[in-house]
């Protein structure tokens, strides 16, 4: 019913003059599985047909038509969801394809909709809801775990783009701008281009509305870390005030780092490792462990020894067990040329005489 009170709104009674009573049954359809027999299987297998029929229809219409259109595949995406997790309550065993697999189908189709439009000039083009439904396609992708599926989404972006058949990002709607970026961000976070996903979140930060702490709190999620690796950047404490979803999640690891504290880091990192495989961030704290946290723990070890430029290998092993890691000398060697080659220590390694000669000007050089 919400779809037909937007439709009325946008359009008046020239909807009533159309032919609309197939999207009217639709509508009425949903409605009665949903709050009456409460069948989601039922609802999703409705709202779909409601949604294709929707994408056919949109076909010959310009650009008043996309705020219902994105009711349609908002809904779609809710109601797939619900069914799917009805499903799995009560058929755990029994393998089918998810319903919202079936529905990112019917959303790509909107997308495609929204891309061929070549008749109307670009104020009035269905290519204005170009970033809303392909944000929401990312949506379904990453709850999916499909995320080569969103790469190829967005590689038929650009490549419309190239072409010069989809406007410039910036004449589209800030929120349509900051979520496309929050995901693309996202993406360039989980393929390592750390640089690429900071530029992408940090634009996607500054758009995000102010009085929206859940979706900035969501960029953060991945800027953050970002932040520290590629700059040993640490949030003021207001941040963690404004934000104690993140502070209960991030406070102590970022602590931990600053201080160079190994022993509580790793912690502190087991403790949460389930929560941040699971948003695709652990192996980005793996990283900072390796650049930063490590790198400030043999820091230490070195003043502690006068800052003596021939550093034995045993002695950052000693240094280590006394924070209750066991590793052999082989393992700190290791580290330490890897410390080396990232450019966190200036030195090499003599393996004959089982040292790590410093040197003795910035061993340790501070990332702007």
């Amino acid at each position: 019913m919400k779809l037909l009170s937007k439709l009325t709104e946008l359009a008046g009674d020239s909807v009533r003059q159309k032919n609309w009573s197939g999207i009217a049954a639709g509508c009425c359809l949903v409605a009665y599985n949903l709050h009456v027999t409460r069948d989601l299987m039922q609802a999703y297998r409705e709202q779909n047909a409601l949604a294709q029929a929707f994408n056919r229809l949109a076909e010959k219409m310009d650009h008043w038509i996309l705020p219902a259109l994105y009711i349609i595949i908002q809904e779609l995406r809710q109601i797939a969801v619900q069914a799917d997790a009805a499903t799995s309550q009560t058929s755990p065993e029994k393998k089918q394809e998810k319903k919202l697999e079936e529905a990112a189908r019917t959303i790509n189709r909107t997308l495609t909709v929204c891309l061929n439009d070549r008749n109307s000039p670009l104020e009035t083009s269905r290519k204005q809801g170009i970033y809303f439904v392909l944000s929401l396609l990312f949506k379904v992708y990453f709850k999916l775990g499909v995320l080569s599926l969103a790469k190829s989404a967005l590689r038929v972006l650009n490549s419309s783009s190239a072409a010069g058949d989809v406007p410039p990002l910036n004449t589209y709607p800030k929120s349509h701008i900051s979520t496309f970026k929050y995901y693309v961000g996202i993406l360039a976070f989980v393929e390592e281009d750390y640089d690429r996903a900071e530029e992408h979140l940090s634009t996607a930060l500054n758009l995000c509305h102010r009085k929206s702490p859940r979706n900035q709190q969501r960029i953060l999620l991945y800027l953050l870390p970002v932040h520290l690796l590629l700059r040993r950047q640490f949030p003021q404490s207001g941040v963690w005030a404004l934000f104690p979803g993140l502070a209960r999640l991030y406070e102590p690891l970022f602590a931990a780092a600053r201080r160079g504290d190994l022993r509580s880091y790793e912690t502190h990192l087991t403790a949460r490792e389930a929560t941040l495989i699971q948003r695709r961030i652990y192996l980005t704290f793996l990283k900072i462990r390796s650049t930063i946290v490590r790198t400030r723990f043999f820091e230490q070890v070195y003043r502690a020894l006068d800052c003596s430029s021939r550093m034995p290998i045993v002695a950052f092993k000693n240094g280590l067990r006394l924070i209750g890691i066991e590793v052999d000398d082989e393992q700190v060697e290791c580290w330490c040329a890897v410390m080396i080659y990232q450019g966190q220590i200036k030195g090499y390694i003599s393996r004959e005489k089982s040292i790590v000669v410093l040197s003795n000007t910035d061993p340790f050089p501070k990332k702007s």
